[in-house]
């Protein structure tokens, strides 16, 4: 028996081995590193299982549901909606009777969530300054998460934040995503729940 090496054969085998050397070499490669922190970074957002997200004016606390519950998307965190009531100094420290307004922002708020999939908890907190008990909310419930939305509204000796948010971007003993609606999305947003 002898072998006869044709051209048109041979050029068909080296164009194999050239394919087949070409489809192991890309399977085999090596991917480049990812950018110091990446990994880090993408592990820390899904370690996230407790969000907490303060109602304190109806318009922007509602996006911050949504907001909320979007970053939440596929991770399955708990999600705690609480409405801090601000009591006076000269008023006495007491939960208020079923106010409609407190209802009706929680509602519209868990609804939200709802949409998306999440039963969030509600519970209503009174304190005489709200930015203190939002911190103290988190150090007890342990979150991971804090999501705020702030409207464009300030006072005039005040930060870009306001008072409120001023203080649990300080404090809080854990991240703290804060949403500033601009000017012109505010009328978009609805501030009273039928």
């Amino acid at each position: 028996m002898s072998l006869a090496l044709s051209p048109v054969g041979l050029t068909i085998a080296v164009g194999f081995a050239a394919g087949l050397a070409g489809t192991l070499g890309w399977m085999l490669r090596v991917p480049p590193p990812a950018p110091r922190g990446a990994t880090s970074t993408l592990r820390s957002v899904e370690a996230i299982r407790k969000v907490l997200v303060p109602i304190l004016d109806l318009g922007a606390s509602v996006r911050a549901v949504e907001l909320a519950a979007r970053l939440n998307q596929g991770h399955k965190a708990e999600m705690l909606i609480v409405y801090v009531h601000e009591i006076p100094l000269q008023a006495p420290l007491v939960m208020p009777e079923k106010d409609p307004r407190i209802q009706r922002a929680l509602a519209a708020a868990a609804f939200i969530a709802t949409q998306h999939a999440i039963e969030p908890r509600t519970k209503v907190n009174v304190a005489r300054q709200a930015g203190h008990r939002i911190v103290e909310i988190a150090r007890e419930e342990a979150v991971d998460l804090i999501v705020m939305g702030i409207s464009h509204q300030n006072r005039p000796n005040e930060s870009p934040l306001g008072r409120v948010a001023e203080h649990v971007v300080r404090n809080a003993p854990c991240e703290v995503v804060v949403d500033r609606v601009p000017r012109q999305k505010v009328a978009l947003i609805p501030t009273e729940v039928i």
